[in-house]
């Protein structure tokens, strides 16, 4: 994560995957916490860092329409 010129937050080497069930979710949950990376802080060698951010969107359509929520 860093802050730009213009002072936003980025963040970089993000992904987006679609999971069409429970099953599918709990997977990509498990593949990032194996690929997430822990490591001491600068200022405290016994103090771990490490973030994960699962966002989850659901999107709902009812039966027989284009109408989606």
């Amino acid at each position: 994560m860093y802050e730009d010129k213009s002072g936003q937050f980025l963040l970089q080497n993000l992904s987006v995957h679609r999971a069409e069930n429970e099953e599918d979710a709990l997977n990509l949950l498990f593949i990032g916490d194996t690929n997430r990376v822990v490591s001491e802080t600068p200022k405290n060698d016994a103090s771990t860092r490490s973030h994960c951010i699962f966002v989850i969107q659901i999107e709902s359509q009812k039966l027989g329409t284009d109408v989606k929520t």
